[in-house]
């Protein structure tokens, strides 16, 4: 059937169901709401002529009459890892309940990028939702945005200092805890693969990093900590320098799923069999990590969770009635799962195929563990 032109298309209105019922068009528009005013009979008529005429709302005219578009802006650095996506279906999922859509875009991970995309979504939506890029040291388009009174949540990532919601993983924490695991599982000389020095969240996991070693009374090596970019070619380089050195690491802390995986590779292709000649842990929750062989130590996944308390913070804030709200961080609890990557098994484990303990903190702090 050939698709009609758009100016020889149909559009029902109310006032065609209006006009088939013999009613006001006012009355057709508060039926469809569910006025209380509204006779119970009266609305389920409406509804039925409005099935039955296939009427839609129309959205643009409802967006004018209430100064909104119902939208929000996501800004996230990259769409193919599994984390982002896992925090978009978050957002997407709350923000579609209240009855808002997405228009999502990507920095690629860089400052100029970020800086237009936001520019570029100021006009057009309620509110944004921004994960910094790793070249983002200026916040002058974000500031922007808060002087013309669009609410703004910050997750994964985010600026120290600006005045913003924001969600993020408890980086320190969860840091101090994949390095105690190395630690206790016998590693001496542990490396950590990390991202921008700038970055707050990098600063934080370094925090975590160093207290774990203090803590076990553990040497710290300025050699072994290395600021690359959190993909897999930075991953892979770093791997590479720190192979190189006189005395390398026993274990890596990779900064995100992509250095894990090129860490694994690379070991691999040099003859490192894990976790016997290098241990690997990754702040990270790629399933995939689950496939790999060894499999690799990560963290539980919470992206969903993070994408959708960042879109009820976003959405409070639009329809909240209040000026201005103070500016609230949330910060969310890591679990770890141990496999195969980090744990030196004995022989009676290695009788297990699929080794894998999920490690959670119980409401004491004690660990909770559960093996499968």
């Amino acid at each position: 059937m050939p698709r009609l032109p758009r100016s020889q298309r149909t559009n029902v209105t109310i006032y065609h169901i209006a006009e088939k019922l013999n009613v006001s068009a006012s009355t057709v528009s508060r039926a469809l709401r569910g006025h209380p005013n509204i006779r119970p009979e009266t609305i389920d008529s409406v509804k039925k002529m409005a099935q039955k005429l296939n009427y839609q709302t129309n959205t643009l005219a409802q967006s004018l009459r209430e100064r909104r578009t119902r939208t929000l802006g996501v800004i996230i650095p990259e769409i193919h890892p599994y984390f982002y996506g896992s925090v978009l279906n978050g957002i997407e999922e709350f923000a579609f309940r209240k009855g808002y859509h997405l228009i999502v875009s990507k920095s690629s991970e860089t400052y100029e990028r970020e800086m237009m995309q936001v520019f570029a979504l100021a006009n057009q939506v309620d509110g944004i939702l921004a994960c910094l890029s790793q070249e983002t040291r200026k916040q002058d388009h974000f500031k922007q945005l808060r002087q013309q009174g669009v609410p703004l949540v910050f997750f994964d990532r985010a600026p120290e200092k600006f005045p913003a919601h924001k969600i993020l993983f408890d980086n320190e924490a969860c840091s101090f805890l994949l390095t105690e695991h190395l630690i206790r599982a016998g590693f001496k000389r542990i490396a950590h693969l990390t991202g921008p020095k700038h970055l707050m969240v990098c600063q934080d996991r370094l925090k975590g990093f160093y207290k774990a070693l203090d803590r076990y009374q553990i040497g710290s090596h300025p050699d072994l900590v290395l600021t690359t970019g959190f993909g897999y070619q930075e991953g892979r380089s770093g791997f590479q320098k720190l192979m190189k050195q006189e005395a390398p690491p026993d274990a890596i802390f990779a900064g995100s799923d992509q250095i894990a995986t090129a860490v694994a590779v690379e070991a691999r292709r040099i003859g490192l069999v894990m976790p016997r000649d290098l241990g690997l842990v990754a702040f990270g929750s790629d399933p995939l990590n689950a496939l790999l062989e060894p499999a690799i130590t990560g963290l539980a996944p919470k992206g969903f969770d993070m994408g959708s308390a960042a879109a009820q913070l976003c959405i409070r804030e639009i329809e909240s009635t209040n000026a201005t709200s103070k500016p609230r961080t949330e910060l969310l609890s890591c679990d770890i799962i141990i496999r195969q990557s980090s744990v030196r098994l004995t022989d009676e484990e290695q009788l297990v195929s699929s080794y894998s303990k999920y490690i959670k903190r119980d409401t004491h702090g004690d660990e909770v563990i559960y093996i499968y």
